[in-house]
């Protein structure tokens, strides 16, 4: 009996998609008594930062005011470091195909696009995130050969981003079922799809402002839980944030806040929701002998999927009165696992294959423009 050609990275994906991408089960946010908190060093250093005011302003409260029509140019710089390595027969991913070895290098600055407009609720802000990567550099070698600057692996390719978020005066992503049904509405069907959390470089620039006001020394920290499906432990964030100094940038006066986000490791197989998948194919008059099959292939079906804990460090230079980002930083890195035994699409048989990838990335914003059409 053979199976449709199905891809399994889109199944894979849709997991993925709902893990990262659904509604919060559970937020709660906390003040953290700034004698008990240990700063954390800046991801990235400002490029034009002044040395910080001797005298450290009164605390405020820090909030976004983003006026609808206003579009924010930032200058972007990416230099991300894949490092991959695969067994086994590529065929058991559909139609992907992975080298066996690879060492990529992606660098170079690009400028994204924020356009803002009012937001579906009191208070919220659309933000239509753009920007393509036509200009970075590649680097690197797969199974040993350098790579072809026009030619990059499918699963290191980085697609051009156009994508709408909504969040509050506090810079909280405001997440709805519409939002999570074009999560998994998309092209799912490529490894670069699945993103490992906060990998994402179409991001709201900025960190999650604290509800009242502070300073220089005070600190503030939110956990989030992500529901998953098929009895998976949910996937817990925790954001730690703390205004650490105060400066200049381009002559604005800036808050420097720095935050820790640390997302919790996530493991499943997906081997059991997968049978029943298959099963959906089966045709009604189907066979003693294919369903036969089926049990056979239930009993070796593994699709094991890890995502290592992600720690992510970002430095962002706040002007609390334009109530916008003028300069971030962001420092992360993670690895995935991919343990694969699947039916080949053409022969039917079972098809073992082994992944590893480690993704590391530096990612720098400064505005360059803020224009109200």
């Amino acid at each position: 009996m053979r199976f449709r050609n199905t891809s399994i990275l889109a199944v894979l994906a849709l997991v993925v998609a709902a893990c990262g991408g659904g509604i919060a089960d559970q937020s709660t946010t906390t003040v953290v008594d700034p004698t008990t908190t240990t700063a954390v060093a800046p991801a990235v250093a400002p490029a034009e930062a002044s040395a910080p005011d001797a005298a450290a302003p009164d605390a405020v409260r820090l909030s976004y005011a983003l006026e609808p029509g206003t579009t924010f140019e930032y200058e972007v710089g990416i230099d991300q470091q894949i490092e991959m390595s695969a067994t086994g027969d590529a065929s058991a991913m559909g139609d992907e195909e992975f080298p066996g070895n690879a060492s990529i290098n992606l660098v170079g600055t690009t400028t994204f696009s924020q356009s803002v407009a009012e937001g579906p609720q009191p208070d919220t802000y659309e933000i239509t995130i753009k920007g393509d990567f036509t200009d970075l550099q590649i680097k690197g070698t797969v199974d040993g050969e350098p790579i072809d600057q026009t030619d990059l692996p499918d699963f290191a390719e980085l697609e051009a981003i156009d994508v709408t978020v909504v969040v509050d005066e506090q810079g909280n992503i405001i997440l709805d079922d519409d939002m999570f049904g074009d999560a998994l509405g998309g092209d799912l069907g490529g490894f670069g799809d699945l993103a490992a959390p906060g990998m994402d470089l179409g991001r709201f620039v900025g960190p999650p402002l604290a509800e009242g006001p502070v300073g220089v020394g005070d600190a503030w920290s939110e956990t989030i839980e992500s529901p998953v499906f098929m009895g998976i432990d949910p996937i817990v964030t925790q954001i730690d944030n703390e205004v650490t100094d105060t400066g200049t940038i381009d002559g604005y006066e800036v808050f420097v806040i720095k935050t820790t986000s640390t997302t919790s490791m996530i493991e499943f197989d997906l081997a059991e929701f997968l049978v029943g998948f298959f099963q959906g194919f089966i045709p009604d008059d189907a066979t003693d002998e294919e369903k036969a099959e089926i049990e056979a292939i239930a009993e070796e079906l593994r699709f094991l999927f890890v995502i290592d804990e992600t720690v992510s460090e970002m430095t962002t230079w706040f002007d609390a009165e334009a109530g916008y980002a003028r300069q971030a930083g962001l420092s992360m890195s993670t690895s995935i696992v991919m343990d694969i035994n699947m039916p080949d699409d053409v022969s039917g048989q079972m098809a073992a294959f082994g992944l590893k990838m480690n993704i590391a990335q530096e990612v720098t914003y400064r505005l360059v423009d803020a224009t109200n059409t």
